[in-house]
């Protein structure tokens, strides 16, 4: 019986230290001693390691740019594969602030495109001061602004010494046009810049310029002038009354008056005045009741003076003509037109353009018939009282006399240097300085 007993103990030893022998590998992975080199290691697992989040790739956009040339700008776009879609909705999102049939051949664009050809930015420019903008929404229109252009403006002087006429001088000196009707505009009130100019008459001017990129892009306001001539001296200084700029002599005295001396900027009187003339067309004498001013067709025909039109249409030998009554039993009369832009009724304001010269009627060639009447009677333009209006108040006087002195030294000194001069920064800041107290 004992040796039984001995035998089932052995077998439950047996037993134990089996157990143990196999739970051993187990219990070391889990308990830290996996380094033992006596102890079986478990197979080492693979881990892939780790991997940056992707980033967001930015579509890369290609440039399209060129000018309209004689295309619309649908052909232009739709030419280098933009969909029609892209470029209508383009189009309605300009129209608030431009409108595609207006485009001139000179016009230049530029579009930033995507992948898939669309349009996701997008530049219009039509002239140094107008570029257009429009940027995609995410609807699929866009969002379209005008840019601001920066520019310098700089503050210069100029002698124009007149050979022939005001504009020959002005392009002689390197200036537009434009320079020479904003003089012309100055002092239309006391010359007539078709008879009055002698040879050798000087005319100083202080002037702004609007330049980019070393380009002129516009000019400013002129500041001051003086018209030396060989019958009489004149002198403009702009300067604010309290509610309006406008410009007045070194006295103080407004240049402005009731009547401009002539209804067109620039021109040649080819008839003048006169109560016994031989007409070119009927071959006999009669009186011709105003002056004419021949120009091309077209030109502007500006009002003389601030009033109300009476007649706009069709008058026998006038033939397209307009008729504006003004205060104290004046009226003004506008013949031979090409295209009549005021109706009857309408309230119109002195230099404001009223009609085109043109050739209708009984004409030999495209001129203005302008005439004035008085309670009826017809006059001499000329001879027409040339009343001024308010002048400077006193209380403004005391300002007006402070702003023009630093411009009258620079138009006293260019006259005497007789040559162009560029103002000097100093010269400059005390004219800008001035002007901003006004």
């Amino acid at each position: 019986m004992q040796w039984k007993l001995n035998l089932l103990a052995g077998l439950f030893c047996a037993v134990l230290l089996g157990m143990f022998l196999f739970l051993s590998p187990m219990t070391a992975a889990t308990s830290g001693i996996q380094d033992d080199p006596l102890v079986p290691q478990p197979p080492a697992m693979e881990t892939a390691p780790v991997q940056p989040p992707a980033q967001l790739e930015v579509p890369a956009l290609n440039i399209v740019k060129g000018v309209i040339e004689n295309r619309t700008l649908y052909e232009a776009l739709t030419a280098c594969d933009i969909p029609p879609s892209d470029v209508l909705a383009l189009s309605r999102s300009f129209k608030p602030v431009f409108d595609f049939r207006c485009s001139r051949p000179k016009d230049a664009y530029q579009a930033c495109i995507d992948d898939r050809n669309q349009i996701q930015k997008f530049l219009y420019k039509t002239g140094p001061l107008d570029e257009y903008e429009a940027i995609k929404k995410d609807d699929g229109g866009y969002r379209v602004h005008k840019r601001e252009i920066a520019m310098d403006t700089k503050v210069v002087s100029t002698v124009f010494t007149i050979e022939t006429s005001l504009y020959q001088a002005v392009a002689d000196s390197g200036e537009t046009q434009l320079m020479a009707g904003m003089i012309a505009d100055i002092f239309a009130w006391d010359i007539d810049f078709y008879l009055y100019p002698r040879k050798n008459d000087r005319i100083a001017v202080v002037y702004e310029r609007c330049v980019k990129d070393g380009q002129l892009i516009k000019y400013g306001r002129i500041l001051a002038a003086r018209y030396e001539g060989e019958r009489k001296n004149f002198s403009a200084f702009l300067f604010n009354d309290g509610q309006f700029d406008g410009y007045f002599d070194e006295n103080g005295q407004p240049l402005k008056k009731m009547f401009l001396r002539t209804p067109v900027k620039f021109g040649k009187m080819t008839s003048a005045y006169s109560i016994r003339r031989f007409h070119p067309i009927s071959k006999r004498y009669k009186a011709h009741t105003g002056i004419d001013y021949g120009a091309p067709t077209g030109t502007a025909i500006f009002a003389t003076a601030n009033g109300r039109v009476t007649f706009s249409g069709w008058k026998s030998g006038y033939g397209k003509l307009l008729i504006i009554k003004h205060p104290n039993g004046y009226q003004t009369y506008y013949g031979h037109c090409s295209r009549l832009l005021k109706k009857p009724g309408q309230l119109v304001e002195q230099g404001q353009v009223v009609a085109r010269v043109g050739q209708t009627g009984v004409a030999t060639g495209p001129h203005v018939h302008y005439e004035v009447r008085i309670n009826g009677k017809p006059v001499n333009p000329n001879t027409v009282k040339k009343s001024r209006v308010s002048p400077l108040k006193p209380e403004r006087m005391a300002a007006f006399k402070k702003t023009i002195r630093e411009r009258m030294r620079v138009v006293n000194h260019v006259l005497e240097e007789k040559t162009n001069l560029v103002m000097q920064p100093g010269e400059s800041d005390a004219l800008d300085s001035a002007r901003k107290k006004t």
